[in-house]
């Protein structure tokens, strides 16, 4: 599977609006001629190879390339860095924490590994707002359960923001699990000096969040999303009507890639995106 993202004539999407207003013409996120013709021009003026495809060396001298990274669990058992490095990948996220208890086994070896190897890392917390409904401090024991292993894991300047997975909730109280969500991303928020990602799916976000309060609804919209979509291509086919934008997009649970035995979670960071998503 393909780690080089690049776009093309006849692409659509929010890359496309982003590489026309790095080349200073028309946003309408559609690649045409135009579009092919200003990449050209482009590419000639920087002395790059000339042939209208914006991939990660025209979309880097716009500042605007697009990363890919990984999001790993103990489902992925060990994990050979060096060898993940050398295809091409230096950014993962790794499972810390799922509920008020459940600590991810051998996260703190893939931390050490992949840090060893030169790699940004980051955290994600699998939420479960539906176990302990009946506690309104449910939220918080969470967040605090991935903050105690974070603090293990040694969170630092450079890092990639903390996540919170949301794909699961009460299917009768969709205003509760927004509001629970709300609560642990301004906590682990303001404990972190971060903002950070909230990674759903359309399917999650129909199930869970679709008929709150269309107020607390835009609060969350206000965190950056990762979004899972499993297509090929360079955009997201199975989105949300909340988030206008995607900062992160996993792409496929089925990858492959050295250094990672089995199927694995790729992903690509939008353009310009990395930097807001790294640890202060």
């Amino acid at each position: 599977m393909s780690l080089r993202y690049t776009l093309r004539k006849k692409d659509k999407g929010q890359e496309v609006k982003r590489l026309q207003k790095a080349l200073s013409i028309t946003t309408d996120g559609k690649f045409g001629s135009k579009t092919e013709k200003a990449v050209k021009e482009h590419q000639e003026e920087k002395g790059l190879v000339v042939d209208g495809l914006a991939g990660r060396r025209t979309l880097g001298s716009l500042k605007i390339e697009v990363f890919p990274a990984v999001d790993l669990s103990s489902y992925n058992g060990t994990v050979d860095f060096k060898k993940m490095k050398a295809a091409g990948v230096s950014l993962a996220w790794i499972k810390l924490t799922e509920g008020t208890t459940h600590r991810n086994p051998g996260y703190q070896l893939k931390f050490d590994s992949a840090r060893k190897e030169g790699f940004s890392c980051g955290a994600y917390h699998f939420g479960r707002p539906d176990t302990y409904a009946g506690d309104p401090r449910d939220w918080e024991k969470e967040a605090n359960n991935f903050l105690l292993q974070l603090e293990k894991a040694e969170l630092k300047s450079g890092d990639l923001v903390p996540v919170l997975d949301v794909e699961k909730g009460m299917k009768t109280d969709d205003n509760h699990n927004v509001q629970w969500c709300l609560n642990w991303l301004e906590f682990v928020g303001n404990e972190t000096c971060t903002t950070p990602l909230v990674y759903s799916a359309r399917w999650a976000w129909q199930l869970y969040i679709m008929k709150a309060e269309k107020d607390i609804q835009q609060e969350l919209a206000k965190y950056p999303l990762w979004l899972a979509s499993y297509n090929k291509g360079i955009e997201p086919k199975r989105k949300t009507k909340l988030w206008d934008a995607w900062a992160v997009w996993q792409y496929t649970g089925y990858g492959k890639i050295d250094g990672c035995k089995g199927r694995v979670d790729l992903n690509w960071i939008a353009g310009a995106q990395l930097d807001k998503l790294r640890v202060p």
